[in-house]
């Protein structure tokens, strides 16, 4: 692929130098999507409900993104990535335990004080039904499932193991939040060697700046990222020709 967005106009040639992700070689990259589930993004559930309750007003942007440009946008990969027969990973946050113990003590934290601020329980136990994926872009079946049970994938779950079995070398990342799951998942993706790839309208954040920055700072240091999955969408298929 050609396309990517620029972390600014300063950085143009700093960021020609991260390496590109082949979407061509099928078998080895795989499509990674983030925390899409009912708990992380949808409306009145979950986190999005604590965090309104707690601050009214401070979902809005996120919540339209999601509806009007996300989950369309992570729906298209998914068909794509199917159509061709690449791998596809799903990861989810989730404790199997109401009081979190199998989570860091600052996520425990942050979530018990989040929760009583907002009057909501189990915002992350797997018990909960909001730990379900959105069922717009739910895992089929033989599709790789990954819980975790930090923000970042590799420090709470299986997802190296897993990938490595598999002999995936390339990630290419959709999912919630731009600056908070997807960029440390990515990040320390990177950091292990793989050749990653954000895409931005397949991603959401709390605000525009904060998206904004997150694949800014991705595209100068850590990886390739494209502004649209209609670009993922068009170099997979270049490779069935």
């Amino acid at each position: 692929m050609n396309s990517r967005e620029k972390p600014s106009a300063a950085f143009e040639d700093l960021s020609s130098t991260i390496p590109f992700v082949d979407l061509t070689v099928r078998k080895t990259t795989a499509l990674v999507v983030v925390d899409v589930q009912y708990s992380d993004a949808a409306p009145d559930r979950g986190w999005v409900k604590a965090c309104e309750a707690v601050e009214p007003g401070s979902m809005r942007y996120y919540l339209e993104r999601l509806a009007q440009t996300t989950i369309p946008a992570i729906r298209q990969l998914l068909d794509a990535f199917r159509a061709a027969g690449m791998p596809i990973v799903h990861i989810s946050t989730g404790s199997a335990y109401r009081d979190m113990r199998d989570c860091p003590s600052r996520f425990r934290d942050w979530t018990r004080r989040l929760e009583q601020a907002a009057g909501i329980d189990d915002l992350w136990w797997t018990g909960n039904p909001d730990y379900a994926f959105r069922e717009e872009v739910a895992p089929l079946e033989g599709e790789t499932v990954i819980r975790k049970t930090t923000q970042g994938a590799f420090n709470g779950s299986e997802i190296q193991n897993a990938l490595d079995r598999a002999g995936i070398q390339n990630l290419v990342f959709a999912g919630v939040v731009t600056s908070c799951c997807v960029e440390t998942t990515a990040r320390d993706a990177a950091d292990r060697g793989f050749g990653c790839m954000l895409v931005s309208d397949a991603c959401a954040d709390c605000s525009p700046a904060m998206h904004d920055a997150a694949m800014k700072n991705f595209g100068l240091y850590f990886g390739q990222v494209v502004q649209s999955a209609d670009e993922v969408v068009r170099a997979i298929s270049v490779g069935a020709t």
